[in-house]
């Protein structure tokens, strides 16, 4: 586990939601310069994959395992 800025050790959930906001800012900085992997869903705050427009990841869940299937990750 790794520890937290408090000094105590994050959770499985707090892992997962600290995934989620870095892959929605780091998305977020490639729609700035204009390189995006997904398409941004601007009325939910989210983004959804350009194949099929299904959900991908907002700032506080991404499906990792679709990510996965898909070739995003691993």
């Amino acid at each position: 586990m790794k520890e937290g800025q408090d000094g105590r050790f994050e959770t499985l959930h707090e892992r997962r939601h600290r995934r989620a906001q870095d892959l929605y800012e780091f998305e977020r900085a490639l729609h700035e310069e204009g390189y995006p992997d997904f398409v941004y869903d601007e009325g939910q705050d989210l983004f959804r994959f350009p194949e099929d427009a299904r959900f991908a990841f907002s700032r506080q869940w991404a499906d990792m395992m679709l990510l996965q299937k898909r070739g995003y990750f691993g």
